[in-house]
């Protein structure tokens, strides 16, 4: 009777033996089919194994290149609820981690009463497989809540129920739309699998695009234009149906083009790829650090009155701090002066002085005076009379200019010399005259216009400079005048004393007069521009920018785990083409000028009436000074007649 029941005992421990370790070598099949799947080579294990067990474990995890660290239960629950299992610093098991493998097996803490008390542990960064006990017919959401374990929609936590069968396991990925309360909690069977096979998705959102009309706040900023926008009836009031309306208006005047171009992008984004609504949070500014605080796009992020932004903007390396950009944006922030100089025969007002430099008028006049010279000597000779006089003078310097400006003369040379001398300047005076002539026709048919690329080019340019009335612009504008005194000065003395914030219709307007200068987003201001100039009006057209090109992205949330959602939604959107297709709508290019080369009526420069002020201001003052001679000359003719009838009636 002794003897039977100890064999009896000992068929049953041995049963209990070959069960226990059938069981471990299942579990460790378990998790080093997670770990390769996952690609994990850094994992946490919380487990209640014996000694050999987990020597024999980590031996085979690390001919796998897996590096282990246990948690027993005794040392688990130290500090659980301060330190979790993330103070061990050597393995570095923080929110830093990239990529963790944590397995927990719950049969080693059924009785144990404790809670999940951080967010972060349910990150992406952490990959969770969750050994349970066995197969209950429990709530799973019941058993979250009770732990806290708050799950969003890239968690990575899957749970394992051991089957009847040893080798069998049913495994679940669970997630939420989105931290509690908000949204819903997500159980998705993989399969009823046999190890390895982990179901068929090739990446965790081709599932959990879905989010289940989930509704997420999404701030814009609107009425960012200026006081000229209000007197134009361009205000937008706060409610939703306004704002939409506003939203997927084109009008004429592109005034918001970014939010429009931002709403089309996003609306596909949200709507359509990830089944998600958006609910409106309103704001002026676009996000700018005032004081040590926040304002606008980012401080509505930061404050968590929005869940992320529904309009581009500029990537910034000061605002990675407090946020992150989800998607980048094709749009490209390139605020600039555009330029356009009235083309003019001259910019300066010696436009008959210009051909010849001084040295050539100086040699002119000497070679004049030396023929003059020459030409009187031989005159004197030839003359019957060859008295010096005042008039033999006057007639020969009257022959030279006319011969230098191919005219005639009344004198007739008889002496072969003479006649030399003047075959000799009138062959002269014909080339200069066609030298002086080509000059001022070529300068009429090509004008010289001087390149402005720098700010202190267009403030010693004398043009007149508006700034569209736009709250960015006008924000980049304030951001650089305290580093750029031209700048300062620019819009010190020519925008801030005549208000020149414009409306960009209104730039684009004073831009066609000419010699005007519109800082304003050329992507906006050159769609005006293709409507209202012409084909030679857009070759005068030059820009200058303030600051380099900034690329552009949607703004989230720090650390926000919609993040890879939205930038895996934006690729699909511009891999069929969409975000191109918005893009091309809402943003211009600058205007090719394809009649630059080709003389038309209308490129050819007329002279104004500044270009011949000088040869006016010279015939007046020739003239003053005629009239000041004739009348020295009747002065003169007078005094002779009363002197000549005083000395008549002396005599008689």
């Amino acid at each position: 009777m002794y003897q039977s029941s100890y064999k009896l005992y000992i068929y049953f421990l041995s049963v209990f033996l070959r069960l226990a370790t059938t069981n471990i070598h299942t579990k460790y099949d378990l998790i080093e089919n997670f770990l390769m799947k996952k690609s994990i080579d850094l994992v946490v294990l919380c487990v209640c194994w014996k000694q050999n067990d987990r020597v024999q474990i980590m031996k085979n995890l690390n001919k796998n290149y897996i590096a282990v660290k246990f948690f027993n239960t005794d040392d688990f629950f130290v500090n659980l609820s301060e330190e979790f299992m993330f103070s061990d610093n050597s393995l570095a098991l923080t929110i830093h981690s990239p990529f963790l493998g944590i397995i927990f097996d719950w049969s080693c803490y059924k009785n144990a009463e404790f809670e999940f008390p951080r967010n972060y542990h349910w990150n992406s960064s952490y990959h969770w497989l969750m050994i349970m006990e066995k197969r209950v017919s429990y709530d799973i959401s019941k058993f979250l809540n009770q732990k806290k374990i708050n799950l969003t929609v890239d968690s990575e936590v899957i749970l394992a129920y051991q089957m009847e069968l040893n080798n069998t396991w049913l495994i679940y990925d669970i997630y939420r739309t989105a931290y509690e309360p908000r949204g819903e909690l997500v159980i998705e069977a993989l399969n009823y699998s046999s190890f390895g096979k982990w179901g068929n998705r090739s990446w965790k959102f081709d599932k959990r695009r879905n989010l289940r009309n989930l509704t997420l706040n999404a701030v814009i900023p609107i009425n960012s234009y200026g006081i000229s926008a209000n007197k134009n009836a361009t205000y937008i009031k706060g409610t939703e149906e306004e704002i939409m309306k506003y939203l997927v208006s084109s009008k004429r005047d592109r005034l918001g083009s970014v939010q429009k171009f931002s709403y089309a992008t996003m609306y596909p984004i949200t709507k359509v790829l990830l089944n998600m609504t958006m609910k409106l949070v309103t704001t002026v500014s676009w996000g700018f650090k005032i004081n040590n605080t926040w304002d606008g796009l980012v401080g509505s992020l930061v404050n968590g009155e929005a869940d992320f932004s529904m309009c581009i903007a500029a990537v910034r390396t000061v605002r990675m701090d407090v946020i992150d950009y989800s998607a980048l944006s094709i749009w490209t922030f390139e605020p600039c002066f555009i330029i356009r100089r009235r083309q003019s025969s001259s910019n300066s007002v010696n436009i008959f002085l210009r051909p010849f430099n001084v040295y050539v008028w100086i040699s002119l006049t000497i070679v004049i005076v030396l023929a003059a010279g020459v030409y009187y000597i031989i005159f004197h000779f030839e003359s019957d009379t060859p008295t010096f006089t005042l008039k033999t003078w006057s007639d020969i310097i009257l022959l030279k200019i006319g011969a230098l400006c191919q005219q005639g003369s009344t004198m007739s040379p008889t002496k072969f010399s003479n006649r030399l001398i003047v075959l000799l300047i009138l062959i002269f005076s014909m080339v200069i005259y066609q030298f002086y002539s080509s000059s001022i026709v070529s300068e009429l048919l090509r004008p010289n216009l001087v390149n402005i690329d720098s700010i202190k080019m267009l403030d010693e340019s004398g043009l007149n400079v508006g700034v569209e009335d736009f709250n960015i612009l006008t924000a980049v504008i304030q951001a650089h005048i305290d580093t750029n005194p031209y700048l300062n000065r620019i819009i010190n003395t020519k925008v801030n004393p005549k208000n020149e914030y414009l409306l960009p219709m209104e730039g684009v307007k004073k831009l066609k007069k000419g010699n005007y200068a519109f800082y304003t987003d050329p992507g906006t201001s050159y769609f005006l521009i293709n409507d209202i100039f012409t084909e030679r009006e857009k070759c005068d057209l030059s820009e200058l920018l303030v600051h380099v090109p900034e690329r552009t992205g949607f703004f989230i949330q720090k650390r926000s785990p919609y993040r890879e959602l939205i930038i895996h939604a934006s690729n699909i959107l511009l891999e069929v083409g969409v975000i191109k297709k918005e893009h091309q709508y809402w943003y211009a290019k600058k205007p090719r000028c394809i009649d630059r080369n080709r003389v038309t009526e209308e490129n050819l420069v007329s002279v104004e009436l500044k270009d011949i002020t000088s040869i006016f201001a010279f015939l007046l003052s020739g003239l003053l000074v005629s009239f000041i001679i004739f009348t020295i000359e009747i002065i003169t003719h007078r005094y002779e007649i009363e002197k000549k009838q005083f000395v008549f009636r002396v005599i008689h």
